[in-house]
């Protein structure tokens, strides 16, 4: 019998109980965890499960309806809202005070004029003036007689009588007291708002007192001028077209800038209105166009705008209603907003079943600014006329209080002789 084998199985007996002591804590341990985060997960998982989902932010409040409606007030009148079409809206944007229809592209008529003003003060500058160009071509002899020929070169639209006086004045400052030979003119030369060149040099002749022999519409020459005429400056023109809706001068100004087309890039490029509600044919606002109200409040704020960068207000060239020259000498006379806008009017008879607008800026107390469009579509101008006078009355006067500008010492604008340069 062998004894050594019970004292093996002891020993393998107990190697197991000390590795079975020795490992169980920790698959205890193990197990305990397992529970443990078995425990933990499931409270979590649910309270995840019962939790909302994040809510949305909240949309940005509309904006509040404008305080008045111009659509019952046409209506209580008795008239057909969808004639007209407006926007009026604060300096700052965030308050519109007024508005109906303020996107239906409607004709601007002569508010087209502003679109001009614009584009001709932001590409040419305030100071800019046209230049007149004479060339003096022969001998004047011992009795003062000029045998030769005077050119005349330029394209000012407003070169006129008072010019001439000053191109006499040089003339007999050279010596000339009497012209025989040929008058000629540039195909763009105008004398008082004659757009025929011809003609334009049998009236120049006439009032400098000169009876050439013949009459030419000749290119300028190459070298440099006798003496040259400038014009106003442009904010005065610009005064002086808005103010009496010049629509010669509006054409002559726009032809600088690009033409129709060009005023309508301008107008997508630098203010951003939509191309769509855009769309014109001449820049003096005759025949047929299409802007909107909001549009062109976009346009008077712009213009506004430019105005002030170069020193200016709307007021030097925009007129002031009831207080300068021109379409609006008569308009708000009598009224709260006597003295407090300046605007241009708009009139078409025939274009569109006939248009009359109204366009600027009131001041007022509390908004400072209040830029306006009125558009109204129909054949009677003096009623439109006195609706839109009496709807912007009413509107600012509900909403805020008219400020009148300081009044000018004169009625503005007519252009005067002292304005007028001379280059030699």
């Amino acid at each position: 019998m062998n004894h050594r084998k019970p004292i093996y199985a002891m020993m393998v007996i107990g190697a197991a109980v000390i590795l079975a002591l020795t490992f169980a804590p920790y698959a205890f341990m193990k197990d305990a965890r397992r529970a443990a985060a078995a425990y933990i997960q499931v409270p979590l998982k649910s309270a995840a499960e019962a939790a909302p989902a994040p809510a949305a932010p909240a949309p940005p409040p509309a904006p509040a309806a404008p305080a008045f409606d111009a659509a019952g007030w046409y209506t209580a009148r008795g008239d057909d809202p969808n004639r007209h079409a407006l926007f009026v809206q604060s300096l700052d944007g965030r308050v519109t005070l007024a508005q109906h229809n303020p996107d239906a592209a409607l004709n601007p008529a002569s508010l087209v004029k502003l679109t001009t003003s614009l584009t001709a003060l932001r590409k040419l500058g305030k100071d800019f003036r046209f230049e007149t160009k004479f060339y003096i071509e022969g001998d004047v002899d011992k009795s003062g007689v000029l045998r030769g020929r005077l050119l005349v070169a330029g394209n000012d639209p407003t070169f006129g009588d008072f010019h001439a006086a000053l191109v006499a004045k040089k003339l007999a400052e050279r010596g000339v007291k009497k012209f025989e030979g040929e008058l000629a003119v540039t195909p763009d030369f105008v004398f008082n708002f004659t757009d025929k060149p011809d003609e334009s040099a049998e009236r120049l002749a006439k009032v400098l007192k000169v009876n050439p022999k013949t009459f030419s519409v000749a290119d300028a020459p190459a070298g440099e001028p006798t003496f040259a005429v400038l014009s106003y400056p442009l904010r005065d023109v610009l005064l002086y077209m808005n103010a009496h809706s010049s629509n010669f001068v509006a054409e002559r100004l726009g032809a600088l800038v690009g033409g129709p087309e060009g005023v309508r890039q301008f107008l997508i490029d630098e203010v951003k209105l939509p191309p769509e509600q855009v769309q014109l044919s001449t820049t003096s606002g005759l025949e047929v166009n299409r802007m909107t109200p909001r549009g062109l409040v976009a346009v008077i704020r712009a213009l506004d705008g430019e105005a002030k960068r170069q020193g200016l207000e709307l007021a030097d060239i925009m007129a002031v209603a009831s207080d300068d020259y021109g379409t609006l000498r008569r308009r708000m006379v009598g009224t709260p907003l006597e003295g407090a806008v300046v605007a241009k009017t708009g009139t078409l008879v025939h274009d569109d079943g006939g248009m009359a607008s109204l366009g600027g800026v009131v001041y007022t107390q509390k908004y400072g600014k209040v830029y306006f469009v009125v558009l109204n579509q129909g054949s009677s101008v003096a009623e439109s006329r006195q609706l839109t006078d009496q709807l912007l009355s009413e509107i600012t006067v509900s909403q805020d209080t008219p400020t009148p500008i300081p009044k000018a010492e004169k009625p503005r604008h007519q252009l005067e002789s002292t304005d007028l340069e001379v280059l030699e």
